[in-house]
This record gives structure tokens, C-alpha cells and sequence, in this order.
């Protein structure tokens, strides 16, 4: 999610101006509603998943496989924005993205694969925390250097071409309503229910750690919300071609970051950037395979399966799930709005069994596999074009409003299990 943060935001900066400020802030909000809510209790059960979670509330395998699925499918497509991103870095530097995009997959596969997930952590920590201070010191001096917010705009109303018009730049809901909507519901949404997020949540030392760090983390992506998007703004007003940003935005960063620092401490900084880049596609990778090993294979295939059949599993699921998100990054074009996709199929059928479940106990098993079929099958609809939405914004909010209407009626038509002991516990 940072590394979005950081190269979407700024994506957005270039395109909406403050209005691209919007996906960060809704990364971290949800982070800290996760934190206020679901944070504790969902690391007090110490299960490895989001489906675990489901089939304990809900005592159905089924259940459990098609949110293991609809996740799998989420987290390909939000590895894929990793590896889109990594192709703005290489492209950014001169080199072609797509080759650059192929590069950094066939890395972090080998990565993944071999080190394990407190590896993967460690260097996440390490790397985006390096890439990170230089965005912030990249875009202050960009900011002095341009004479301030008069000077930026000054700057941005002397370049033709831009996507909108230079006074737009300065205005918040500049992205227009139903896409500000959009972006603030379903990242919220899917913070909430994303394995990626309960798999660091699940590998907390305890409860408490797991509610401090979820809580700190959006507090301070909220702070930080804007430094992207200007650094996005501030990329237009310094280049010397803001044509070559306007027409691949995804670079802006790499580029401000080389504008400012030059071409050998740029190149660091920029490095630190695609390390990172990296370290988030690794820890996703990890989720994915999360899915493929725990939820198919051990809990349905072979609950008895030794470590090292697990790994060399865990090893092959992890090359697939990366070709695959090379596939979705090549494919879909824009980091957020590939997110978007992933968010929506997810959020749509999942969102309102696992929220509504832990919190109504009247849902039942029927009510909430039908809530997730209904909802995923309108976002499907939905996203391939066969059901025509005035704008595509509204596809995920219909799935979800359509998963939660029916999974309250058929729940009070058919009859409620016992509510499970452990997990009432958990959530008091």
C-alpha cells in the first residue's frame, strides 16, 4: 500500500492535482478504522487468513474457497500495480517499462520464493522507510525551488497541455465526485477485509501491537497524504519535457527525484523506490500464496501435507501468482485504477459477510454465500461491460448494496448456526 501511496498518489497529482491526495488519505483512514475495530479481535483468534475467519463464523467450506478465491483475484491484481510500478521506475530511468516490469517480476519471484515472510518484512521495513525520506526531501526542495505554492502555480499555468485546466489543480474534489466516492469507499472497504492487512495483523506479536500499529500507520498516511500528490504537481512544474509525464504520470516520482537529486544521488533514491517497490510485491506474493496453500490445499486437499511438500508448493504458487500479476499489470493501464479493479470484485462479494457476520448473528451460511455470489457477479457484470452503469464508479457500491440486501433476506428465511464461542469472545 505505500508504495501506491507514494507512485499513485503522485500519478494522480500529475493528472488531478490536490485531488489526487484522495487514495492516500483513504489508505490511511482505513487503516484506522481497522485499528478501532477489527485489529484485536482478529489477531486474538491467531488463525493465518481471511477465509479461516469466515468458515470459523460461518462452518462452511464453501464459503471459505470463494472468498479464498475472490482474495487470490485481489491480490494478483494489486501485486500487478507493483509491477506496473516498477515499470515506471525503469522508465523513468530510460528503459523500456515493460522489459523493466518483467525484470522486477522474474526478481521478486525469486525473492518471495526463497527468503520467507520475516524476510520479506524486514526489507520492507527498511526499504520503503529509505525510499520514503527521499519523496519527502525530494519534495520540499522541489517545492522551494519553484517559489512555493504561488510559484507552482504559476509554473503549471505556463505548461500546455495539461490534462485539465491549471486553476483545477488546486482544487480538491478536482477528480469529480463519483471517482472521489469511489476511491475513498472501496480502499476503506477492502482495508478492512484484505488478507495482505490481516496477514500482518495475524503475524503481530499480540492483540495490542496488532491495534497500535494498524492505528499509528493510518494516522500517519493521513498526515502524509498530500506529500505524493504534490510531488506529482511539482514533477510537471520542474521537468524539462512535462510532456513525457503527462502522457506516462506513473513516472513522476523517479523523475522529480532525479530533477532534484541529479542523476547519482537521484539514482540512489530512485533505487530505493524500485527496492521497495519490490519488498511490497513480495509481501503480496506471500498473501497470495497464503490463499493457494492454506485455504485450497491444506484445509480441502491434504490437511495432513508435510512441510516440504507445503513449500515446494508454496514455491510454485509463487512464480504462478507473479506471472499472473505481470499479465494484469501489462494489461490494465494505471496503478490506482488497477487497485480499483482488484477492490471492487473482492469488496463486493466479501465486504458484507465477513463485516455483517461478525457483528449480526442472525447471518446465516445460506445468507452469506449468497451475499458473496450476488455481489461479485454484479461487479463482474459490471467491470466486463455486460451490465451498463452510467459511470463504472458505481459498479462496486451496487455489489456490495446487492450482496447485503440479499444476504439479509435469505438469513431471515433459513436458520442460524450457534454463534461460534472463541469468536464472540474474541470480538467483546
Amino acid at each position: 500500500m505505500v508504495v501506491a501511496f507514494i507512485l499513485g498518489g503522485a500519478s494522480w497529482g500529475a493528472r488531478y492535482g490536490l485531488g489526487g491526495i484522495w487514495y492516500g488519505f483513504a489508505c490511511g483512514l482505513g487503516l484506522l478504522l481497522l485499528g478501532l475495530t477489527l485489529a484485536k479481535p482478529m489477531r486474538a483468534l491467531a488463525l493465518y487468513t481471511v477465509p479461516d475467519v469466515l468458515e470459523m463464523r460461518y462452518k462452511s467450506k464453501i464459503i471459505r474457497l470463494l472468498a479464498a478465491t475472490l482474495s487470490l483475484l485481489a491480490l494478483i491484481g494489486i501485486l500487478g500495480a507493483q509491477v506496473w510500478a516498477a515499470s515506471a521506475v525503469f522508465e523513468a530511468i530510460g528503459l523500456p517499462g515493460t522489459w523493466g516490469a518483467i525484470m522486477a517480476t522474474l526478481i521478486f519471484i525469486a525473492y518471495t520464493a526463497f527468503s520467507g515472510l520475516w524476510a520479506v518484512a524486514l526489507t520492507d521495513f527498511i526499504q520503503i522507510t529509505l525510499g520514503s525520506i527521499g519523496v519527502f526531501i525530494a519534495t520540499i526542495l522541489a517545492l522551494a525551488k519553484v517559489g512555493g505554492f504561488e510559484g507552482l502555480k504559476l509554473k503549471l499555468s505556463t505548461i500546455p497541455g495539461l490534462p485539465q485546466a491549471p486553476s483545477g489543480y488546486f482544487d480538491f474534489l478536482s477528480l469529480g465526485v463519483s471517482l472521489f466516492a469511489l476511491t475513498l469507499i472501496a480502499t476503506i472497504m477492502y482495508t478492512l477485509i484484505g488478507q495482505d492487512f490481516y496477514q500482518r495483523l495475524f503475524a503481530a506479536k499480540d492483540e495490542k501491537i496488532a491495534r497500535k500499529g494498524a492505528i499509528y500507520s493510518g494516522l500517519l498516511l493521513m498526515g502524509l497524504s498530500l506529500l505524493p500528490t504534490l510531488a506529482g504537481m511539482l514533477a510537471l512544474a520542474l521537468s524539462s519535457d512535462p510532456q513525457a509525464i503527462i502522457d506516462s504520470p506513473k513516472t513522476a516520482v523517479p523523475r522529480l527525484v532525479i530533477t532534484i537529486f541529479g542523476s547519482g544521488v537521484g539514482a540512489i533514491f530512485v533505487a530505493a523506490i524500485l527496492a521497495a517497490v519490490m519488498s511490497t510485491a513480495d509481501s503480496l506474493l506471500s498473501a497470495a500464496t497464503s490463499h493457494i496453500v492454506r485455504d485450497f490445499y491444506q484445509s480441502t486437499i491434504n490437511p495432513e501435507a508435510e512441510d516440504r511438500k507445503l513449500l515446494r508448493l508454496s514455491i510454485a504458487t509463487t512464480v504462478m501468482v507473479g506471472l499472473l500479476a505481470l499479465i494484469a499489470a501489462l494489461t490494465v493501464e494505471g496503478i490506482i485504477e488497477l487497485l480499483i479493479y482488484s477492490y471492487d470484485i473482492y469488496t463486493s462479494g466479501v465486504f458484507v459477510p465477513l463485516i455483517l457476520g461478525l457483528y449480526w448473528k442472525r447471518a446465516t451460511k445460506e445468507g452469506a454465500l449468497a451475499g458473496i455470489v450476488a455481489g461479485s457477479l454484479v461487479s463482474i457484470l459490471g467491470i466486463s461491460g455486460i451490465v451498463s452503469f452510467s459511470y463504472w464508479e458505481y459498479i462496486y457500491v451496487s455489489g456490495a448494496f446487492v450482496s447485503a440486501i440479499v444476504m439479509i433476506l435469505v438469513s431471515l428465511v433459513t436458520s442460524a448456526e450457534p454463534f461460534d464461542e472463541e469468536l464472540e469472545r474474541a470480538l467483546v
